[in-house]
């Protein structure tokens, strides 16, 4: 059985012994922050590259860098899947659908429900 992944754990609470995964999404624990799982390595193989003779850095800064860039890929997912929500509320009407009222195919809009042509919807309630 397998298991996916469906929110950001909080660690707030208690200190975690080991980070998790460097790329977004993935929630491996690795044991030298900034590292990637073998699991990611296989999955994106020759997409990662390892950068050498870098600067020395804190793990607690590796982590506060990817803390903030995990932040920024959140806001914009969830950006996009209010344009995307936003869209499809716009569209309300179908084509080819039965209006309840004159029981025609139709291009019709959904209202409460059931299906109104644009005819139907002019008549006095």
């Amino acid at each position: 059985m397998t298991s996916t992944r469906t929110g950001e754990i909080e660690y707030g609470w208690q200190a975690t012994l080991f980070t998790s995964c460097a790329l977004p999404g993935c929630a491996v624990p690795v044991a030298t922050p900034g590292d990637v799982c073998q699991s990611c390595r296989a999955a994106f193989g020759d997409m990662l590259s390892v950068r050498t003779g870098g600067l020395a850095v804190d793990p607690e800064q590796v982590r506060a860098d990817l803390a903030v860039r995990d932040a920024s890929t959140r806001e914009q997912y969830r950006a996009q899947a209010a344009t995307v929500a936003a869209a499809q509320q716009v569209s309300t009407r179908k084509r080819n659908q039965i209006c309840w009222l004159c029981e025609e195919r139709r291009t019709c809009t959904s209202t409460a429900g059931r299906w109104e042509c644009a005819d139907c919807q002019t008549l006095p309630s």
